[in-house]
C-alpha cells in the first residue's frame, strides 16, 4: 500500500450465527423429489443455499405466439424464475365472462416457462396496481361494495377469481412436480384495522390455498405497512432508481438505492395512496428478498425518466452487497396492454389514480423491451445473474458488513461506497466478496484516487485489497472482488477481477471465469498451500513475502488463461475476459458438459437444449464461440483458450430509410390542464391531453418498401423493426385507422416490431401521429430530451430487418 493510499477498514465477522428456522409457516406443499425452503436469511433449494433471479413478464401484455422465444431470452439472461401478475380485468372485464385464451392463456404460459427451464411465481392480487386501470379491478367491481378488506361480498368475488386461477394452475404447482413455487398476495397494501391489515392478508392466503394455489412460498410487499400475519407470509422489498409517480419536474435527489444499507429501509414505492413505509422489515425473521427492483422505469405523462444501463446495474449490485438473497425485477420484460371490450386498461388520473400512463405501451425501458428487443442492460445484468447462480451457495449465508465510518448519507460525495459479505477468523481463512459502487443516477460522483480496502478480522490481522498499491475510483464504476475462493485444494486468496461463473468437471478440476474491471489493474493472489505450479501464459508472476503467488495480468481485450496445478497433478483453470466480452458470455449445459458461450448478438438455447439461436440485425455479421471446444463442430479459434466458432455474414440492403409523407401539420401545443392535488405530492401534475387535443397532432403516413416486405416473408423468424426519432409530446402508431401503440416522448428512440401488423399480402396503412410539445411543458424530461426543443418533429424513420440463425454445435448433429 502506498503512503498516499486512503485505506477504508471493514470488520469481518469470525463466524456467523445460524439462521433462524421454524418461525415462518412456509415451506409446505413440497415437490415430489425436491425441496424449497426459507429461513431468516436465505432460500434453500434441495438443501443448498439458493440465490435466484426473478424477472417480471406479464403474459397478458404479450402475444402468445411469441412467448416461447421471450422466455428463452429470459433464461439466457440469467433469470431463474419468471413472475407475473394475474390481472383481474384482463380476465373478467364483464362480470361472469371469463377469458383464459390467446394472450390470456395462463396455463399455456406456465407450460412454456417450464419448457424454457424457468420456475414461475404468480402475483394474483386481487389488486395488483401494475399501472392498470383501477389497479386491475374490473370496472364492475367497485359498485359491489367495500374493496380490499374482509367484506363478505368482496371476498365472494375474490373467491371466484382465485378459483378460476386455481383451475388454470392445476397440475402445474411445485407440489405437482410443476414450476409454480410461490404466490404474492395483494400488492402495496396499506389498510389496517378490523377486517383489514393482517386479518385480510391471512384471509387471502386461506382463499388461495382453498382454491388449490398451494405453494412453498407466500409473500406480500413490505410497503407501505407491515401489518401482516408475521409467520404466514414473507415481506419483500423494492428498489427503483427513479419513479414516474414522483411529482418533481427536476432530477430527484441522490437515491438510497445507490448506497449500501443493511436496514432494508423501504421508502415511497409508488403505491397509490402514497403512505410512507411504516417500520422496518425485521431482519431477525425474514431474509432480504426483492420483488420490485427496477429493471427500468415506466413513463407517466408528467415524469418520463430514461433509466440507463449503469443505473440498473449499480442498483442491483448495491442490493446484493446489502444482503439481498432473492432479486426480482419489475419489469424484466415490457409489453402492451391488451384490447378489452370495456375500453382502455391503463391507469389514469381521470379514473381516480395518481398517474396518466400510456394507453397501450408498457415498455418500461426494461432489459427486454415491449417487443422483445434486447437492450444493453440485458447483457450487463447477466454479469450479476451468473455470479448469483455460480457463487450464490457461498454468498447467500453471508451477512453484509459496512465500514463503521460510512457513508450513511445517499448524498455523500467524499467517501467510497463499499460493503463486504465475508466471514473468517483470520485473514488466511476469509471467504466472501467485496462490493464497490461509485455510481449515482443524475449525480456523478467525483473521482476518488488512491483507494484501498482493509478487511480486518477479530484476531487483528487483515487482508489488503489490492495486495499492493491502490485503485482510482472513477464516476460510474461498480464492481465485485472475490476473497478466499476454493479451487479443489487450492485457495485464491484475493483478486481484483470480478467473478462471472465457475464449474467443476467430473474429475474435480475447476474452471473459474472472471473479467477484468475497466480502470483496475487485474491481479490474482494464490496461497502457497497445495500449489505445485502456475502457467500464466505471458502474465507477470511474482512471490509475496508470505510465499503466496501473485499473477498480474496484462491489459488486453483478449481472454487470458491461467493454469493452476495442485499437488497431485490436477489442473484448474482461471479464464479472465474483458468486461465487454464478459457481457457477451453465458454458461450453458451443452452436450452433457458445462461450457461458456460468447456471442456477438443475443443467443439462447431452444427448448431441446441442443440448438443455439442467435438473433441479430440482418445487416450485421454474427459470431458465436464456445469453450471448451471438445465434442463440438464449427471452426477452431484460439484466444486465450481454443473455442469452437461459427460465423454468419452480413446481408446487404437490409435497412431502409423511409420518407414519411406529412398528412397534417401540427397545430399549437395543447393547453395545460391540471389533475387533482394528491396529498403526497407538492402539488398537482399535468393531465395527459384529452382526445379532442389529438385534432392538433401532426400526422405522417409511412410506406413500407416492397423490398422490405419481400425480405420479411422470405424466411421464418425474421422481424421488421421500425425505429423513430421523435421530438414531441404524445406519439401514436396507427394501423388501418386504429391506434395500436403509443408513448410519451422521452428523448429515446421508439422501436416497434412492425411485422406484427404485416401479414403476407397487402400492406396496411401505417401512420404516426404526434402532439407538439411546448418548450415550457411542466413535466420531467431527461436533459437530452429537454434540449431537443419544442414542436412536433419526425426526425428519422428507419426500417431494419433482424433474423434468427440457428446452429446445433455438437459434432455430427
Amino acid at each position: 500500500m502506498s503512503e498516499t493510499s486512503l485505506s477504508v477498514v471493514v470488520p469481518v465477522p469470525a463466524t456467523l450465527a445460524a439462521p433462524e428456522t421454524g418461525f415462518l409457516n412456509l415451506g409446505h406443499y413440497q415437490h415430489p423429489t425436491r425441496q424449497l425452503t426459507v429461513n431468516s436469511r436465505y432460500l434453500s433449494l434441495d438443501g443448498r443455499p439458493w440465490m435466484p433471479v426473478m424477472g417480471e413478464f406479464h403474459y397478458s401484455r404479450y402475444p402468445e405466439s411469441e412467448w416461447a422465444a421471450e422466455l428463452a431470452k429470459m433464461k439466457a439472461g440469467g433469470v431463474d424464475i419468471v413472475a407475473s401478475y394475474v390481472i383481474w380485468n384482463h380476465h373478467e372485464p364483464l362480470q361472469g365472462q371469463w377469458h383464459w385464451d390467446g394472450r390470456r392463456d395462463l396455463s399455456r404460459f406456465i407450460d412454456l416457462a417450464a419448457q424454457a427451464g424457468l420456475l414461475v411465481y404468480l402475483r394474483p392480487g386481487p389488486w395488483v396496481h401494475a399501472e392498470v386501470r383501477l389497479g386491475g379491478f374490473p370496472d364492475w367491481l367497485p359498485a359491489t361494495g367495500p374493496l380490499r378488506c374482509n367484506d363478505p361480498v368482496y371476498l365472494g368475488h375474490v373467491k371466484r377469481f382465485y378459483d378460476q386461477i386455481g383451475a388454470q394452475v392445476k397440475g402445474r404447482l411445485w407440489c405437482d412436480g410443476g414450476p409454480i413455487v410461490g404466490l404474492q398476495l395483494e400488492n402495496e397494501y396499506g389498510s389496517t384495522g378490523p377486517g383489514a391489515g393482517k386479518e385480510h392478508i391471512a384471509e387471502l392466503k386461506r382463499l388461495a390455498i382453498e382454491a388449490g394455489m398451494t405453494v412453498p412460498i407466500y409473500t406480500v410487499t413490505g410497503w407501505p405497512t407491515l401489518d401482516i400475519p408475521p409467520t404466514e407470509v414473507l415481506p419483500v422489498s423494492g428498489a427503483y432508481a427513479d419513479g414516474f409517480w414522483q411529482g418533481s419536474r427536476e432530477a430527484l435527489p441522490p437515491s438510497g438505492v445507490f448506497l449500501f444499507n443493511t436496514r432494508r429501509v423501504i421508502g415511497e414505492m409508488g403505491n397509490v395512496d402514497g403512505t410512507p413505509a411504516a417500520g422496518l422489515i425485521d431482519t431477525e425473521h425474514y431474509p432480504f428478498c426483492l420483488a420490485e427492483a427496477g429493471g427500468g422505469m415506466h413513463q407517466s405523462y408528467h415524469r418520463r425518466p430514461v433509466i440507463s444501463t449503469e443505473d440498473v446495474y449499480a442498483t442491483t449490485l448495491v442490493q446484493l452487497g446489502s444482503g439481498a438473497n432473492l432479486y426480482g425485477y419489475y419489469m424484466y420484460h415490457g409489453g402492451t396492454n391488451p384490447v378489452c371490450e370495456t375500453g382502455p386498461l391503463n391507469e389514469t388520473q381521470a379514473s381516480g389514480y395518481p398517474n396518466d400512463v400510456p394507453q397501450w405501451g408498457y415498455d418500461f425501458h426494461a432489459p427486454l423491451g415491449q417487443y422483445g428487443q434486447v437492450r444493453p442492460s440485458w447483457g450487463r445484468l447477466r454479469l450479476l445473474h451468473q455470479f448469483m447462480q455460480a457463487f450464490g451457495e457461498t454468498l447467500a449465508p453471508l451477512v453484509a458488513v459496512l465500514p463503521e465510518a460510512g457513508p450513511l448519507d445517499p448524498a455523500d460525495r467524499t467517501q467510497p461506497r463499499v460493503s463486504v459479505r465475508a466471514v473468517g477468523a483470520r485473514a488466511s481463512e476469509m471467504e466472501g466478496f467485496v462490493f464497490v459502487n461509485h455510481h449515482v443516477r443524475h449525480h456523478p460522483l467525483p473521482a476518488l484516487a488512491g483507494q484501498h480496502w482493509q478487511l480486518e478480522t477479530a484476531q487483528g490481522d487483515a487482508l489488503h485489497l489490492p495486495s499492493e498499491g491502490s485503485v482510482d475510483l472513477r464516476p460510474g464504476m461498480a464492481f465485485i472482488w472475490p476473497v478466499g475462493q476454493r479451487l479443489g485444494s487450492l485457495c485464491m486468496r484475493q483478486a481484483t477481477v470480478q467473478p462471472l461463473t465457475r464449474w467443476q468437471d467430473a474429475d474435480g478440476a475447476v474452471t473459474w471465469v472472471g473479467f477484468a474491471i475497466e480502470g483496475v489493474a487485474a491481479e490474482v493472489v494464490l496461497d502457497a498451500s497445495g500449489l505445485q505450479g502456475v502457467n500464466a501464459f505471458g502474465a507477470k508472476v511474482d512471490q509475496l513475502d508470505d510465499g503466496a503467488t501473485r499473477v498480474r495480468l496484462v491489459a488486453t481485450d483478449s481472454p487470458q488463461l491461467i493454469e493452476l496445478t495442485e499437488v497431485g497433478g490436477r489442473v484448474h483453470r482461471l479464464l479472465i475476459l474483458s468486461q465487454a466480452m464478459a457481457a457477451e458470455a453465458q454458461q450453458v449445459q451443452l452436450g452433457g458438459q458445462n461450457r461458456l458461450v460468447r456471442s456477438s448478438h443475443p443467443a439462447f438455447l431452444d427448448a431441446s437444449g441442443e440448438q443455439l439461436q442467435l438473433q441479430r440485425p440482418a445487416g450485421e455479421a454474427g459470431q458465436l464461440w464456445i469453450y471448451p471446444a471438445q465434442g463440438l463442430g464449427g471452426e477452431r479459434h484460439t484466444a486465450g483458450v481454443t473455442w469452437a466458432s461459427w460465423s454468419w455474414t452480413a446481408e446487404p440492403a437490409r435497412q431502409w430509410a423511409l420518407q414519411p409523407s406529412l398528412r397534417q401539420a401540427a397545430g399549437q401545443a395543447p393547453a395545460i390542464q391540471w389533475g387533482p392535488h394528491i396529498s403526497w405530492r407538492d402539488g398537482p401534475v399535468p393531465l395527459v391531453p384529452d382526445e379532442s387535443a389529438q385534432a392538433g397532432a401532426a400526422r405522417w403516413a409511412l410506406t413500407v418498401p416492397a423490398q422490405a416486405l419481400e425480405a420479411l416473408h422470405q424466411a421464418p423468424g425474421q422481424r421488421l423493426w421500425l425505429t423513430l426519432d421523435l421530438v414531441g409530446d404524445v406519439a401514436r402508431l396507427w394501423v388501418d385507422g386504429t391506434v395500436v401503440d403509443d408513448r410519451f416522448c422521452d428523448g429515446s428512440r421508439w422501436q416497434i416490431a412492425l411485422d406484427r401488423w404485416l401479414p403476407a399480402g397487402a400492406a396496411p396503412t401505417i401512420e404516426i401521429s404526434l402532439l407538439p410539445i411546448a418548450a415550457d411543458l411542466p413535466v420531467f424530461l431527461e436533459p437530452a430530451a429537454r434540449a431537443a426543443g419544442a414542436g412536433a418533429v419526425l426526425r428519422e424513420a428507419v426500417l431494419s430487418l433482424s433474423r434468427t440463425d440457428a446452429v446445433s454445435p455438437r459434432a455430427g448433429s
